[in-house]
């Protein structure tokens, strides 16, 4: 029995040696398919993702939302009281500086500018009265008929009436004032955007009755942040687009930069004017995208935000030679739409580690998976 399981252990040692020995009689003969220390090597090694850096053109904007406004918009309120009496304009009117829109009841009033004029007319016969007998009254003191207070009560009744007539011309004046508000009439160029009374409707002063607004040209106001309002000048282009119209793009031209910030939004207002000669036109309360060129950097090196590690307030990025990282100290210049210039660092051909950069260091053996020419991709 002994000698039994002593043949099967023979046996099986030298089924297990003959293998061995064979492999290893393969790699004397130099016929081995994959060199020990390049199997080592392959089986570190952290797999990355690298993209080649080159240079590029890239256009700077400052992009902010805006409502857009009339050039110039006017509500109107009648200056006296009445009823409406005429109606000449409807909403959508086209109406130059000047025209009617309403007309109010005037009877009352032209009866005010006649009893004006008519005290205007006595008070000028009063007048001339006093003057005349001024006159004669002088030469009778020269000649010591009358004493010199006599004069002096005609020279005061020549003031006091002269006084009179001066106030019920200003009376006048202003009936014939009033007479004339009685007509209420567009004071711009521009459309009637409203008209808030009808035919019997009682108006008076401070009371809104119609607006007329000039959409010739639009204005837009936007708020820009401290750090960036330096950036934007009087004259500036703007790239206008509407949510209303997405296929459409319209030019605009910074017309007003602001010099104190908004105490509540701690921004600095800019008005961009674009004038509106073209279809589909823009009206006020629609809401509108802006975008301010401020910058034009050529062939530069741009990579995505996301690619630059940060480690105590020093910017780095990994690159590969010869299958190993290497950290890479940079300074970077403007953030332009989550992309960062990079002003030092990284030239034109260096292979930027983009994906498994967070779990490698310096001195790290890497494989690429994968390899994107021409550029920075964003992920």
């Amino acid at each position: 029995m002994k000698i039994k399981n002593k043949k099967i252990v023979i046996t099986i040692a030298i089924l297990l040696i003959i293998p061995i020995l064979f492999l290893l009689n393969r790699g004397r003969d130099g016929k081995s398919a994959v060199p020990q220390d390049e199997s080592i090597n392959e089986a570190i090694a952290t797999m990355v993702e690298v993209e080649t850096i080159s240079t590029r053109n890239i256009l700077e904007f400052i992009e902010s939302n805006g409502i857009v406004k009339a050039w110039q918009e006017a509500e109107i309120s009648p200056e006296v009281s009445g009823k409406v009496k005429t109606i000449h304009a409807e909403v959508g009117d086209y109406l130059e500086s000047g025209d009617p829109i309403i007309k109010l009841d005037d009877e009352l009033l032209k009866l005010k500018v006649r009893k004006a004029r008519a005290l205007v007319t006595q008070l000028e016969g009063h007048y001339l009265t006093s003057t005349r007998d001024i006159a004669r009254k002088e030469a009778l003191f020269q000649d010591g008929v009358i004493s010199e207070l006599d004069l002096d009560l005609a020279k005061a009744k020549e003031k006091a009436d002269r006084g009179l007539l001066e106030g019920a011309q200003v009376s006048l004046k202003i009936a014939q004032r009033d007479l004339r508000e009685s007509t209420i009439r567009s004071p711009i160029k521009g459309t009637l955007a409203e008209r808030l009374i009808d035919i019997g409707t009682t108006v008076s002063p401070q009371m809104e009755v119609a607006s007329v607004v000039d959409a010739s040209k639009v204005r837009i106001r936007i708020g820009v942040s401290e750090k960036e309002i330096h950036k934007i000048k009087k004259g500036q282009g703007v790239k206008v687009h509407l949510d209303a119209f997405p296929q459409e793009e319209y030019q605009g031209t910074v017309f007003s930069v602001g010099t104190k910030a908004n105490e509540n939004s701690l921004t600095f207002p800019v008005e961009v004017e674009t004038i509106n000669n073209r279809e589909p036109k823009l009206k006020p309360g629609m809401v509108a995208r802006l975008k301010i060129q401020t910058g034009n950097h050529s062939q530069v090196v741009v990579i995505p935000q996301e690619f630059i590690l940060n480690e105590e307030g020093n910017l780095f990025v990994f690159v590969i030679q010869d299958s190993v990282a290497h950290k890479v100290k940079i300074n970077t210049g403007s953030i332009i739409n989550s992309e960062v210039i990079v002003e030092e660092g990284l030239s034109p051909g260096d292979l930027l580690i983009t994906v498994g950069s967070h779990t490698i260091t310096e001195g790290t053996r890497v494989k690429t998976l994968r390899k994107f020419e021409g550029g920075s991709k964003s992920r």
